[in-house]
């Protein structure tokens, strides 16, 4: 395919069970949310990393549905089809730790389980410390702030404030092929409907632009241990041995620190184990939700 998806067929498209509602937070932004299960089922709110969308959880949304849960995944702000702010500090941790527990103010959620993966794993741990009665329990995936981020990052201070219209043009589908390969560890693969995907955002100037503005924005290094020693609530840690992306040689440590969390590894799993071994991912979080109920 030499042309992006169009929004119309972008994922949850002909899928049966998973409702798409563009929800207003307080803050002004709108963003996209998907939405599967009973209504009034516990609710479990999916949260996505960097450079991804909601799509990333499409393995997991609906098997969460049938076992009886709410569940929530939205794009954040400055993805997939979510508005894509412009203004100094729109993309910092706190910043999006607001989008997340304002986007359970207009969902109607007062608690809520939280799953989080990369950049979104920081984000849902500072939306636990920040409001720790909305959430009941973090299940955290590659989560940045308990692994190290490659120094490519550290550049990002140093990118020249390119336009989107331009950056936009020279993003080929093949880049989109490499960072899936790149990503996987050596379980599961992806699919050509994988990276058509996740290259169809970057038919958008303005999420493009966003994703260079949340390199030089948001705070990729590892959590303190005074952070963590404040985060009570029951936290679970999942990285994969393979992990070349958020890369967890600190993470045994740094999830020892947590007065109620606990790891566990996926032997030969990457950085996105929530699709390359989704049985076993949905398995965790079920009994995980099961462990500690959403009151």
């Amino acid at each position: 395919m030499s042309t992006r998806l169009p929004p119309a067929e972008w994922f949850p498209a002909g899928v049966s069970g998973i409702a798409v509602r563009r929800m207003r937070l307080a803050s002004g932004v709108e963003l996209r949310v998907l939405e599967a299960g009973p209504a009034d089922g516990p609710p479990v709110l999916l949260v996505h990393g960097w450079a991804v969308s909601a799509y990333l959880w499409r393995h997991n949304i609906l098997p969460l549905a049938a076992a009886g849960y709410r569940v929530l995944a939205l794009d954040l702000p400055g993805h997939g089809l979510s508005d894509a702010p412009t203004a100094k500090g729109s993309y910092t941790v706190a910043a999006f730790a607001r989008a997340v527990l304002e986007t359970m103010d207009a969902c109607g959620v007062q608690r809520a389980a939280v799953a989080g993966q990369s950049m979104g794993g920081k984000v849902v741990v500072r939306a636990a410390l920040d409001a720790p009665e909305r959430v009941s329990q973090l299940m955290l995936y590659g989560a940045v702030g308990f692994g190290l981020i490659p120094p490519w990052q550290g550049l990002s201070p140093l990118l020249p404030p390119l336009p989107g219209e331009l950056i936009a043009k020279f993003i080929p589908r093949e880049v989109i092929a490499f960072v899936q390969h790149r990503v996987y560890g050596k379980l599961g693969f992806f699919t050509e409907r994988d990276v058509d995907e996740y290259w169809a955002p970057t038919q958008f100037p303005a999420v493009v632009r966003a994703q260079f503005q949340m390199l030089q924005e948001f705070e990729w290094g590892l959590w303190d241990e005074a952070t963590l020693r404040r985060l009570h609530i029951p936290t679970h840690v999942i990285f994969g041995t393979r992990d070349r992306t958020v890369r967890p040689r600190n993470a045994e440590a740094l999830a020892g620190l947590l007065p109620n969390g606990r790891i566990t590894w996926i032997p030969d799993g990457g950085h996105v184990v929530m699709e390359e071994v989704p049985q076993r991912v949905n398995a965790q979080m079920l009994d995980d939700l099961t462990r500690f109920p959403i009151r």
